[in-house]
């Protein structure tokens, strides 16, 4: 076995010098250097500190970790993260995951499968405490400095680890805790960040079981969602509708919350997703790493809306509610499901869609529509053609053959998992995540459809009774300043400037499709951006 030399770096803003030495010297070996933002009165941003930190690999380390200046480390931090080095000794290593994040989600199906590491999922790499080996860490800054985009530090982490193949494994129970001191790097708007399973203690011995589960569950912005694994990429759903997937309706789920004492939202959202959490883990090992998991579903999916002092006395009455959930979860387990209810009509999607089409077809028959391929379809099958190059500006057009007729569904830009990546709020989400200026004309209107959106509108027009030959579909309309407004708010926000655009992009008008069709949107606006600027982020290509 190869000998681990473990060096390091703390990095730090210039005024928390103080503490950041302070951290430095916790280790017992002394390998931890500070290393301070080169531009501290710049933009505020981790980007420049990272760059030096991984820079600073000593020739002779085996592996290096860095630090972020406002932690907390267990007892017998060191220690853990030299084992840690023995045990996984090719892969990045991260000791901390946030409450809300979906890595954070990872560590407590993790903690409920009794495993001692759980692997990342598609989204920023959380740096807040990671190690590399040598090799490994000393290509981060090269990688960073040909990527000079403006995108974060740990987005650019998780793109560079994923483009090298090393998987990132998260400790389970976390080691590190985040102190909750103000942000350098501007991500105050992001509530109280704290870990989704931290323990004071660091675990004295350490294993190689590492959880990978198909589904998890997560809470952030007050609402419950699933990441769940297909074939090389993650999909992303609402727990409600993996609920009725799996067979089981949500008011069936609701009646056992009911029963508590804390009906708000928040409180509703902590359950369903700690009821997923218990329905996707039938082999559940009951621990500390567990209760600890579960005491931050809740906390952790309300910190962006709720101050510090309005978490604490929530957390109490958020942690039983997740306890009885999860415990309602893995009972629901043995009982039967029931049979999704099915529509009765078979639907072939066809046309250059792509993985939107694929995308399409399985929000469909969640409808309960059977689908079958394309190729021969029967006399009965219906068909949805959708768009191709020749759709106007940025309408996306569809074709849906309901056996009498046929009907022109005409989408305002598509955004979402698996939508076009260029179009104009496609290019906003980026400028967003990357600190830049929006150019807002302000009297240019705005439309886009969410593909959850789409998906139910081609269902209203194969179920229902549709008498227009064409039928315009957006999710919402919005002028340059709300939709500027509404990025800002659902990415990150950034400053804007008042230009003029021209602009031929038709303004579509979905009032006949609510009078004939009784189609209403029902993903409100922030929710479409944050879901697409989240796919953008972590889910697509990026070297194009």
């Amino acid at each position: 076995m190869t000998e681990i030399r473990l060096s390091g770096a703390v990095m730090a803003h210039p005024r928390r010098r103080e503490a950041a030495e302070e951290l430095a010297r916790l280790d017992p070996a002394g390998a931890l250097r500070v290393v301070l933002d080169p531009e501290p009165d710049g933009p505020p941003t981790a980007l420049r500190t990272a760059r030096l930190a991984w820079s600073s690999v000593p020739g002779d380390a085996t592996h290096f970790l860095v630090l972020q200046d406002d932690v907390q480390l267990a007892d017998g931090f060191f220690e853990h993260a030299r084992k840690a080095a023995e045990r996984l000794p090719d892969d990045a290593v991260a000791f901390y995951a946030n409450w809300n994040s979906r890595n954070g989600a990872a560590v407590r199906m993790a903690a409920a499968a009794g495993a001692s590491w759980a692997t990342a999922v598609n989204e920023y790499a959380p740096c807040v405490a990671m190690m590399l080996p040598a090799a490994v860490a000393r290509g981060y800054t090269p990688y960073s400095d040909a990527h000079t985009d403006g995108w974060p530090c740990d987005v650019i982490m998780f793109r560079y680890l994923k483009s090298i193949g090393v998987p990132i494994r998260i400790a389970v129970p976390n080691t590190v805790q985040h102190s909750g001191l103000p942000s350098v790097a501007g991500n105050d708007a992001h509530g109280l960040r704290r870990s989704s399973c931290f323990s004071a203690v660091a675990p004295s011995s350490v294993d190689g079981v590492i959880a990978e589960p198909e589904v998890i569950p997560f809470h952030k912005h007050v609402t419950s969602e699933c990441a769940v694994r297909g074939d090389g990429y993650w999909d992303y759903l609402g727990t409600e509708r993996l609920l009725r997937r799996s067979g089981i309706s949500p008011q069936e789920c609701r009646t056992g919350f009911e029963r508590g004492e804390d009906l708000s939202e928040g409180a509703w959202q902590t359950w369903l997703t700690a009821f997923a959490m218990g329905l996707s883990s039938v082999d559940a090992v009951e621990s500390e790493a567990l209760a600890l998991a579960l005491a931050s579903v809740g906390p952790g999916g309300l910190c962006d809306q709720l101050t510090a002092s309005e978490i604490e006395p929530i957390t109490a009455s958020h942690n039983e509610v997740a306890v009885k959930a999860f415990a309602a979860g893995r009972a629901r387990t043995a009982r039967p499901r029931r049979s999704r209810a099915g529509s009765g009509l078979q639907v072939a999607i066809i046309g250059p869609g792509g993985t939107l089409a694929e995308y399409l077809a399985g929000l469909l028959a969640e409808f309960g529509h059977e689908i079958v391929g394309g190729e021969s379809p029967s006399a009965s099958t219906r068909i949805v053609h959708l768009g191709d190059e020749t759709d106007p500006g940025d309408v996306f057009c569809a074709i849906v053959d309901t056996g009498a007729r046929e009907h022109v569904l005409r989408f305002a830009t598509p955004i979402g998992p698996h939508a076009p990546a260029d179009s104009l709020v496609a290019h906003w989400i980026r400028l967003a995540w990357t600190r830049k200026t929006l150019p807002v004309d302000p009297d240019r209107v705005h439309q886009f459809t969410d593909v959850r959106d789409m998906a139910s509108a081609i269902d209203a027009v194969l179920t229902g009774v549709p008498v227009s030959p064409v039928y315009d579909i957006a999710t919402a309309t919005l002028t340059g300043n709300e939709l500027a407004k509404v990025v800002c708010a659902a990415v990150r926000a950034v400053p804007t400037e008042a230009v003029t655009e021209p602009s031929e992009t038709a303004v579509l008008k979905p009032g006949p499709a609510a009078a004939e069709l009784g189609w209403t949107a029902t993903i409100p606006a922030d929710e479409a951006v944050r879901t697409f600027g989240k796919w953008l982020a972590y889910d697509t290509e990026w070297d194009r």
